[in-house]
């Protein structure tokens, strides 16, 4: 099937599992919810504010280096990199974004393995943070940070973990996630431009509010599939146990993955989505002129 009739099932999933409250998608970075400043987390000034991200592995005078773009499988594994400045040298000074300096998220480009990983700096500007075993493929490694003095960027770069790759695809369009013993539902309204979506957590069918995690009530990743850019969210204040809401910027129709990480009990769990974005109805009302 070509990737048109694909994204055409997609959208008539999407349509008949959401019941016209479907689904949302774009690719978005870790954000806040119940801190409204976009001035912080994923933002930007001027135009770059409105631009896909993760796309490039340098931009805004920084670059992101890998020491090594290939991790072993099978077993847990270092994984080191650096902020270097257009002149080479490595950055050691960050802002805080939701209590960490940095946030890395690492994404299987068939869009399912997802983590949400915060690396520790040394005085020297080397990351490093632990990987769980992963499973043999091809991953993006984004990386959410701010230098002092400059804005939010997020950076991308390709890893590859070597072996026998299964092939797999993007799970099919859905407004519910089960993850563990809890029960997760999107809603929102699919449409190009800003669409609010909104998460309710459920254990054992009685809704919960998700436990304050780095300083936030959740926080949501979301990637356009094809090129996986990492686009933006601005998360609302006030959120109850009907649930944890954000309005997303979607710049194109199209299949996008959504990361929704939530606290509760103690630990963090995500709840996974995949949604689409219809193609935007015609305003073009020319024709109708002088009948």
């Amino acid at each position: 099937m070509n990737t048109g009739a694909k994204l055409a099932t997609f959208a008539l999933v999407v349509a008949a599992s959401f019941g016209g409250a479907a689904a949302v998608g774009a690719a978005i970075g870790p954000v806040d919810v119940g801190d409204d400043d976009r001035s912080s987390h994923n933002a930007s000034s001027g135009d770059d504010a409105d631009r896909p991200r993760g796309l490039a592995v340098a931009e805004g005078g920084y670059r992101l280096s890998l020491e090594s773009d290939t991790v072993g499988a099978g077993s847990p594994a270092q994984f080191s990199f650096r902020i270097v400045d257009d002149r080479g040298a490595s950055v050691t000074e960050f802002q805080q974004l939701n209590d960490r300096p940095l946030h890395l998220i690492v994404l299987s480009r068939n869009l399912v393995d997802y983590l949400h990983l915060h690396p520790t700096i040394d005085a020297t500007g080397r990351w490093t943070v632990d990987f769980p075993a992963l499973e043999p493929g091809s991953y993006r490694v984004f990386a959410d940070f701010e230098p002092n003095g400059a804005d939010n960027l997020t950076l991308g770069s390709d890893i590859t973990v070597p072996g026998n790759l299964q092939a797999g695809e993007i799970p099919h369009p859905s407004a519910a996630s089960t993850v563990g013993e809890y029960h997760v539902t999107l809603s929102g309204t699919p449409r190009v431009g800003d669409t609010e979506l909104s998460f309710t957590v459920e254990l054992n069918g009685n809704a919960v509010l998700p436990e304050p995690y780095l300083g936030a009530a959740g926080h949501l990743v979301a990637i356009r599939t094809g090129d996986l850019a990492y686009l933006h969210v601005h998360p609302h204040q006030g959120d109850t146990t009907s649930g944890v809401t954000f309005t997303g910027e979607f710049p194109t129709a199209g299949a996008y993955r959504l990361f929704f990480d939530f606290s509760h009990n103690g630990e963090v769990h995500t709840a996974a989505f995949t949604v689409v974005v219809p193609v935007a109805a015609s305003t073009d009302t020319s024709h109708d002129e002088g009948q």
